[in-house]
């Protein structure tokens, strides 16, 4: 079965853990406008999130979600207009707020009930890699939409303009162009000895 939606503050407090696997055309916002996916296992996305509340620094209490993605969509290269799979490796750490009016708070007005103030730390206190000056802030709720939250990490995730390291055309073209004969110069000491005979 696949989790949909959760209580995104008990989640956070009671430490829980999900994670699973989705078909990438099951997410239709992430793959309109780009070329047909691959079905199997090469069109899975594959995810998990684990809650927790903040244990140190400014994010002391502040209920926590990881969220990590990973995907390998097809895009088009803009510059050769190939098809390539683009790999997605994404971890994020948010922030749960509870209204619109909290992800502006500047980590200052956080309505939190154990008096707290919300704010920043470098790093989770396991330290697995969450660096940030500031947590994405989310507004969680009773019903949180989690499948739609890792489409819109997936989302951010892939290039707005999508471009091949190197384009399998421009290779080939490198390849082609013939090397120029290179240009032998006279040694500076023969210039120098023949200066000599001069004289």
């Amino acid at each position: 079965m696949i989790i949909k939606r959760i209580d995104a503050f008990a989640f956070a407090h009671s430490g829980k853990q999900a994670q699973g696997t989705i078909p990438l055309v099951r997410f239709t916002r992430a793959v309109e406008g780009l070329p047909e996916q691959p079905l199997g296992d090469a069109g899975l996305v594959t995810w998990s999130v684990r809650g927790e509340v903040g244990k140190s620094g400014l994010l002391l209490g502040r209920p926590l979600l990881h969220v990590h993605v990973q995907a390998n969509p097809v895009l088009v290269c803009q510059r050769c207009n190939v098809p390539f799979v683009y790999s997605v490796d994404s971890e994020v750490l948010l922030q749960l707020v509870k209204s619109e009016a909290d992800l502006d708070d500047g980590f200052t007005n956080g309505d939190y009930t154990d008096g707290s103030t919300a704010g920043n730390d470098d790093e989770d206190e396991e330290g697995n890699g969450f660096v940030s000056n500031q947590p994405e802030k989310v507004v969680g709720s009773h019903h949180f939409d989690l499948l739609a939250q890792i489409e819109d990490e997936l989302i951010l995730s892939v290039p707005y303009v999508p471009k091949h390291d190197v384009c399998p055309g421009a290779q080939a073209k490198v390849s082609e162009v013939p090397e120029e004969p290179a240009v032998k110069r006279p040694s500076p000491f023969a210039v120098l000895e023949q200066l000599k005979h001069k004289d």
